[in-house]
């Protein structure tokens, strides 16, 4: 059980500092010495397309109903 309360405190802790985690994240990707690592990158591959396929998007259906798009 202690082992539960242990992970509880880091939940919470990452969920009050995001910044620190993220940071934390990003070293333990580039060590490459953790199982998570290949998840931790494929997670960050995907935000960064994710973000890029957002802002075509928004660029395409803008210019499609600006120039009389029905």
């Amino acid at each position: 059980m202690p082992h539960l309360q242990e992970k509880a405190k880091d939940v919470a802790h990452a969920l009050e500092h995001p910044i620190e985690t993220a940071k934390a994240l990003e070293r333990e990707a580039e060590q490459g010495r953790s199982a998570r690592t290949p998840a931790i990158a494929l997670t960050g591959v995907t935000l960064v397309l994710f973000v890029i396929l957002a802002i075509m998007l928004a660029i395409t259906m803008t210019l499609y109903f600006a120039y009389g798009g029905e």
